[in-house]
């Protein structure tokens, strides 16, 4: 059985809260507790070419150094690189590979009404079960309606310190 951690976009560009600062040394804090098997990153890169340029004229995150992970990457830990709020199939491939019979992963990080969410719903239909860290995760959005729509989703949220 492996245990997995799924941090999600704890990248520089998207840092700009006194919250989200404090979230960094949460995720480190729980990754120096060496409680995991594996662990893996999203980063997102936007492009030139993407809706958020185009349709929401949002451009951060186009620059290497905003794109930079900002908590610390063990040595056994995979980046998947990503260009919308979700995974790809060859990274959900992966994760079941990782993840085998425990079919479960926990997951921590960035907006977690938007790809934290959007992560957990494809993880859940391809049935891995998504344990969302809800404290260590944060989002732009009123952090109680997030949590009552995790739970309404998924049954749960775990809320270990």
């Amino acid at each position: 059985m492996s245990k997995v951690l799924l941090i999600v976009d704890m990248q520089k560009g998207f840092i700009n809260k006194q919250e989200y600062s404090n979230l960094i040394s949460k995720i480190n804090d729980l990754i120096k507790r060496n409680t995991y098997n594996y662990y893996i990153f999203t980063k997102f890169i936007n492009t030139s070419d993407s809706f958020y340029v185009n349709k929401l004229n949002w451009l951060d995150l186009t620059s290497k150094e905003s794109q930079k992970i900002c908590v610390t990457i063990p040595k056994n830990s995979l980046v998947f690189e990503k260009f919308g709020y979700g995974l790809v199939e060859q990274h959900i491939k992966k994760i079941k590979e990782i993840v085998a019979s425990d079919n479960k992963i926990d997951i921590c990080g960035l907006q977690t009404d938007a790809c934290v969410y959007a992560i957990s719903l494809q993880l859940f239909d391809n049935h891995i079960f998504p344990n969302i860290l809800i404290n260590y995760t944060a989002t732009s959005n009123n952090n109680e309606n997030v949590k009552s729509m995790l739970i309404h989703q998924f049954g749960k949220i775990d809320e270990m310190e």
